[in-house]
């Protein structure tokens, strides 16, 4: 019974369903923003949510019969557990916040989604080697950041008076918003070899700061990808293996039946042979 309830838990099927009601869930919660809607059928959209809670909550139920212990063994699992959670919280008084948190249900997508979930297996294998990269990036940074204040603190402090302020400048120049008008032309038009200063920053930290990031992250997917594929192989391989061993088991209670039954016709032809003899 355990067993087909789990096979049946982790079905297309069934995921297709959950995420159905995910769906549906998220676009009532974005319809309770909208007075007009509240005030029309505020009161059937309430009833339908605590449906889809009461089913989710089954949901989590279930799986902690079907899986027992392992169900715990997942962080996806623990995941979609603290998420029913919340939503099981009161809702009133400083409770409030919590109504507002509802909205978090809509993240199971990412794990009941096969592609969503293997880009955040991706990221969260990859961190590793994305903090190297902000290391490196906060290097740049302070590098950039001491010779901006040397060269141009002076002059414009609001830019690069002290070292937080040309922090704060150098990041707005890497996200490249209003980099060009906002702080590069006026200082260039007073210092021109200041256009090298930006022009290298940007290359460094905006571009290929991002492409490495990029790499990582696109790197470690194709290895989880692989990792599936080996792991579907052997899978299949274990499944073939043990058809091949049920399969020849079969085979030999077959040989030895025939074998038998050999032996006993000889038996009987000897018996029938005895009888007309006599």
């Amino acid at each position: 019974m355990r067993e087909k309830l789990k096979i049946y838990l982790e079905s297309a099927g069934f995921q297709r369903i959950i995420v159905t009601v995910i769906i549906l869930n998220s676009i009532l919660i974005g319809l309770e923003t909208d007075p007009t809607y509240m005030e029309s059928v505020g009161g059937i959209i309430d009833q339908i949510d605590l449906i889809i809670l009461v089913l989710f909550v089954i949901e989590i139920l279930v799986k902690i019969y079907a899986f027992r212990l392992d169900f715990f063994k997942s962080p996806w699992n623990i995941f979609d557990s603290v998420v029913v959670l919340v939503s099981i919280l009161p809702a009133a008084g400083s409770f409030a916040v919590f109504r507002a948190l509802r909205i978090l249900r809509t993240l199971r997508l990412l794990k009941n989604i096969p592609k969503l979930k293997i880009i955040i297996e991706s990221l969260l294998h990859a961190v590793p080697s994305i903090g190297w990269i902000f290391v490196l990036l906060g290097i740049v940074y302070f590098v950039y950041a001491v010779i901006g204040t040397n060269l141009f603190g002076a002059d414009y402090p609001e830019f690069f008076g002290s070292l937080p302020a040309a922090f704060f400048s150098l990041f707005q120049i890497m996200t490249l918003e209003s980099w060009s008008t906002g702080i590069a032309r006026p200082i260039i038009d007073n210092s021109p070899f200041a256009a090298l200063y930006f022009v290298s920053f940007i290359l460094l930290a905006t571009y290929t700061t991002l492409n490495i990031f990029i790499a990582i992250v696109v790197n470690t997917m194709n290895e989880l990808h692989h990792q599936e594929i080996v792991q579907e192989e052997e899978h299949i391989k274990a499944f073939v293996k043990e058809g091949n061993e049920n399969l020849s088991n079969k085979i030999d209670i077959l040989t030895e039946q025939i074998a038998k039954l050999q032996d006993q016709l000889d038996t009987n032809k000897k018996e029938k042979s005895s009888v007309l003899q006599d």
